[in-house]
């Protein structure tokens, strides 16, 4: 399987407008995770369903602020939609 966090924070550097080693740091001094604005969530959850070729990966229902706030969270629901999907 493709590495889901680290195309997600890769996304999240490009929406951010921020170097990827910036939120390795910030990620590195939360203790793993990181919180994310919910409409950022959004956006990378978009940007991820592009990348992975997988339109529709993120539900209308999946865009909550639990799934979408932090990167764990949203990692887990892609991973989730993808092995449902039978994604790579």
């Amino acid at each position: 399987m493709t590495d889901t966090k680290g195309m997600l924070l890769d996304q999240l550097a490009l929406v951010r407008g921020r170097d990827r080693t910036h939120l390795d740091s910030q990620l590195d001094a939360a203790g793993g995770d990181l919180e994310i604005d919910s409409k950022e969530g959004q956006t990378v959850a978009m940007r991820m369903e592009l990348l992975l070729g997988m339109e529709g990966l993120i539900r209308p229902e999946d865009q909550t602020r639990t799934n979408l706030t932090t990167v764990q969270s949203l990692e887990r629901l892609i991973e989730r939609r993808r092995t449902e999907r039978g994604g790579d």
